[in-house]
């Protein structure tokens, strides 16, 4: 057991004492197996060196500099240099991604390699991150839950009662082939990722202080609205590759664009993306002023029942999108939620889908143990309010793409799971719903951090 308030102590406890810090904040170790609980007192950044400064872009550049002739010989010795000299170099109307033999963007990516290096801590298996009492934080980097490959994934991990903030990346990088133009950043607040039997639990997800309206865009006209503003996080919560086995509780998620992605890509893998992984429950999960992604979900076999979303499509900062999205065979089975949205919101507002049919579905069908049913989205829901009225998200969902099938019987049985979808959620495990009738007050009075 383990009570730690500094970046040092976390990265010792999750090493077993057996980690080497450089002065650069840097660090290496073997990673620690064995069970454990770790306990998080006060505020830890995971942005500073060795001392315990909080680090900036311009720390990075020199850090990356110092380790690497390579780095140094691009010439760059501030951030400001870098930034001002990218946007000459990739302004709109150019539309390929960056090349990395492009000295800028070279110099970008050293440094952001070495920061990199500084705000990713891994979580191995068999470990408990508890934070006592209500002021536990985890600010300026990302926690990593993952194990090498889907042969050898991290289990048995738990994180509760800590709140996440601002996993703020210094290098977020422009790609005009995403949607249109897109700036990407690397870090979410928490990756779930070659993983199994995670419960994230009565912790709180949000931008912090550096919200992204501080970021606006850096183009000109046609590229100067609110998608194309500086994007420096992430995702609150992601889960990808073989995450598996996870419930999400009792969580406040809030003030943030692109909340929970599940499944990074369309394209399926037997050892990544696929049907037979990302099975996850949320449950009593408090979703307020988030644009977009409460989940996204691809391919798992997901259950929501009795969370609370709310926020405004009628707002400058954190303005609704969507709600759930149905993506690439997703198996979804909605209840008992209550949505409170103001503006005008309609059912399209609550959910959406992104399903890709052709080559992606042929090639998900043709792997091992997988066929087109698996490999297609399905959705039942139940009791699901908008505004007080009750809403539809099957139907819904089904008119977004017409390749979501509604059914009572959404998942995959556990018997023949190549077979048309037969089962539910009670058909694995055990459960209660709630009405939905106080959920807009019990919700967000029991969800997030020192609250258990």
């Amino acid at each position: 057991m383990y009570t730690v308030s500094t970046r040092a102590g976390l990265i010792q406890a999750l090493y077993g004492n057996t980690a080497t810090i450089k002065s650069d904040g840097s660090f290496s170790g073997t990673l620690d197996n064995s069970k454990k609980i770790i306990y998080i007192s006060g505020t830890i950044s995971l942005n500073q060196n060795a001392a315990g400064t909080e680090l900036t872009a311009n720390n990075y550049v020199t850090y990356a500099n110092a380790a690497s002739s390579t780095c140094a010989g691009y010439g760059y010795t501030t951030f400001d240099k870098i930034w001002s000299d990218y946007l000459a170099a990739y302004k709109p109307p150019y539309a390929k991604v960056p090349p990395s033999t492009d000295k800028v963007e070279a110099a970008r990516a050293c440094a952001s390699n070495q920061m990199k290096k500084n705000v990713v801590l891994t979580v191995p298996s068999n470990t408990s991150i508890i934070g006592n009492g209500s002021t536990a934080k985890i600010i300026h980097g990302n926690l990593k839950i993952s194990g090498t490959s889907s042969s050898a994934p991290v289990d048995n991990v738990v994180i509760r009662n800590v709140a996440f903030e601002d996993a703020f990346d210094f290098f977020t990088a422009w790609d005009p082939t995403d949607s249109g133009g897109r700036w990407n950043s690397n870090y979410d607040n928490v990756s779930i990722l070659y993983a199994t039997h995670v419960w994230i639990d009565h912790c709180t997800f949000s931008d912090g202080a550096r919200t992204d309206d501080q970021f606006p865009s850096v183009w000109a006209a046609p590229y100067d609205g609110d998608l194309y503003h500086v994007q420096h996080h992430d995702g609150l919560l992601d889960m990808t590759k073989s995450a598996n086995l996870i419930t999400v509780s009792y969580n406040h998620l809030h003030d943030h664009d692109k909340s929970m992605l599940m499944g990074g890509t369309d394209t399926a893998s037997l050892t990544a993306e696929n049907p037979g992984v990302l099975k996850t429950t949320f449950h009593h999960n408090y979703f307020q002023n988030l644009v977009q992604r409460k989940p996204r979900v691809r391919y798992g076999m997901v259950h929501l029942y009795n969370n609370y979303f709310t926020g405004s499509n009628s707002v400058t900062l954190y303005n609704w999108l969507v709600g759930i999205t149905s993506g690439q065979g997703s198996k979804l089975y909605i209840e008992n939620n209550v949505f409170n949205i103001s503006g005008g919101a309609t059912a399209s507002d609550t959910i959406g889908a992104s399903v890709s049919s052709g080559s992606t579905l042929t090639k998900c069908a043709a792997l091992s143990g997988m066929s087109t049913a698996r490999c297609s989205p399905y959705i039942f829901d139940s009791g699901n309010l908008l505004n007080g009225a009750a809403v539809n998200l099957g139907a819904t969902a089904h008119g977004a793409s017409s390749l979501v099938t509604v059914t009572a019987t959404p998942w995959s049985s556990a018997s023949n799971p190549a077979a048309t979808p037969s089962a539910t959620p009670a058909s694995y495990y055990n459960y209660s719903v709630d009405a939905t009738s106080n959920l807009a007050t019990a919700v967000p009075a029991a969800a997030g951090v020192g609250k258990l």
